[in-house]
């Protein structure tokens, strides 16, 4: 049996919220989840909101939403990597469930703002350690999220 050293006891873990807003396809129209948000469960500040814009958000988004007894598979599974030749900000990771497209950070900008004003959903919750939400928080896309 493994003893619990001290690394082990120091892990801090924190709640953390997928966001998703349903909205359609640039191109073929059909309605699918929109995975575009991270941010803390418990008394977040609204500038800790986090856009899923860049690799180590769309890998945590990813494996929040694939934990095995969730009901949030398929989100997971259409969230796509940034290819290697682009950089920067501006990558939107959702591919359309219909037709396979993956529409620019643009369309993606606009599911944000519509979910912003309509209201997101929370999609899925997952625990993560305080160090990785600290290497990614506060680098969304400078908005403040109404809490």
């Amino acid at each position: 049996m493994r003893s619990m050293g001290r690394e082990d006891a120091d892990v801090r873990t924190l709640g953390i919220d997928v966001m998703a807003h349903e909205a359609a396809c640039a191109r073929c129209g059909f309605e699918f989840w929109w995975v575009f948000g991270l941010i803390p469960t418990y008394q977040p500040a609204p500038e800790e909101f986090t856009t899923t814009d860049f690799p180590r958000a769309i890998d945590l988004a990813r494996r929040i939403l694939a934990a095995p007894d969730s009901d949030t598979q398929d989100m997971a599974r259409q969230l796509e990597d940034r290819p290697a030749w682009q950089k920067g900000r501006g990558f939107n990771p959702n591919r359309c469930s219909g037709c396979g497209d993956q529409a620019d950070w643009s369309h993606l900008e606009g599911v944000i703002s519509e979910a912003y004003h309509d209201g997101e959903i929370r999609a899925a919750y997952g625990r993560v350690p305080v160090t990785q939400w600290r290497a990614i928080r506060g680098r969304g896309a400078g908005i403040a999220w109404p809490l």
